[in-house]
């Protein structure tokens, strides 16, 4: 399965699309991963799309393990969905989808995809063969307070609900946290970053891509730290916010700020560095961007917010 040139895109609504070229069979696909779906159907979280070849083939595998801090690592391409469930243990779904020429070597392709769990390791294990396009996404339903280190290459993290510890590492790819709380660490290159309606202690650091963050009226928990380098930053605030927001910028970097929501805000200098604050000296949320626009807003009035 040779893949030279692979783009991974945020897109509206949830959606994560992978885009892979195989410059010497001549193939194009797009791997299409949705964490908008409440469903466990991997039909409504994973497609994989190429009409240049023959037969497209699903299947799926299941394990459960027991609640244990986890190191979770996607396939190359591949993408990790976390959300809480109220049961004790931690549920594993692999969904698997190969476009092929050949509707039986498909089948065999998938059956040899596979999770491997080795104590607290878990990742999956591809066959290694050349001409067809393979999607995978690991649904994974863990319990309250469940401690979780997540990495995907050229794919995407999403926490969904979570309450717990999680890190996710995203290289090439992009992660998105909402309505999500606990100890959360975000960290990508070359992707973007989306926090949404979380809480909690959270970090986020993206280089080259963008930050978005949407907030509700009161942050509940320790505070939010995130950081841009390359890339621009769009923060969503509600008209009623009762928090502290303090927004950072390099010297040379423009802030709009747009809506009623600008109002209640002040600008500032410090140290060569442009500021937008709200809420008072000490903030709990705190976002900063090197060599990137930034854009406030009042949420709900625009189409910044991914």
């Amino acid at each position: 399965m040779r893949r030279l040139l692979i783009m991974l895109l945020l897109l509206p609504f949830g959606a994560w699309m992978v885009r892979a070229e195989d410059n010497a069979n001549r193939h194009s696909s797009t791997v299409t991963m949705n964490d908008d779906s409440p469903s466990d159907d991997c039909r409504d979280h994973l497609r994989v799309g190429n009409n240049e070849y023959r037969a497209n083939v699903r299947d799926e595998e299941t394990k459960t393990i027991a609640n244990q801090p986890l190191k979770i690592t996607a396939e190359h391409n591949g993408g990790i969905q976390v959300t809480t469930w109220d049961k004790p243990e931690v549920s594993l779904k692999l969904c698997k989808q190969i476009a092929t020429d050949d509707e039986s070597q498909g089948r065999k392709l998938l059956a040899e995809t596979h999770l491997e769990i080795n104590g607290s390791n878990i990742s999956i294990h591809v066959p290694q063969d050349n001409d067809y396009s393979l999607g995978t996404l690991l649904l994974v339903k863990a319990p309250k307070n469940a401690n979780l280190n997540l990495s995907v290459h050229n794919g995407g993290v999403s926490l969904t609900s979570f309450i717990g510890t999680a890190e996710a590492h995203a290289e090439n790819g992009g992660i998105s946290f909402r309505r999500s709380s606990g100890k959360l660490t975000a960290e990508a290159e070359n992707g973007g970053i989306s926090i949404k309606d979380c809480g909690g202690d959270v970090s986020a650091k993206v280089e080259n891509g963008g930050l978005s963050i949407a907030l509700q009226e009161h942050w509940e928990g320790k505070g939010l730290e995130a950081h841009a380098r390359n890339g621009g930053l769009v923060v969503s605030v509600p008209k009623a916010f009762n928090g502290g927001l303090e927004v950072v910028a390099s010297e040379h970097t423009s802030i709009v700020c747009k809506d009623d929501v600008c109002n209640a805000g002040e600008r500032a200098w410090d140290n060569g560095h442009k500021l937008f604050r709200m809420g008072g000296a000490n903030p709990q949320v705190r976002a900063t961007t090197e060599n990137g626009g930034i854009v406030i807003e009042e949420r709900g009035r625009s189409h910044g917010e991914i």
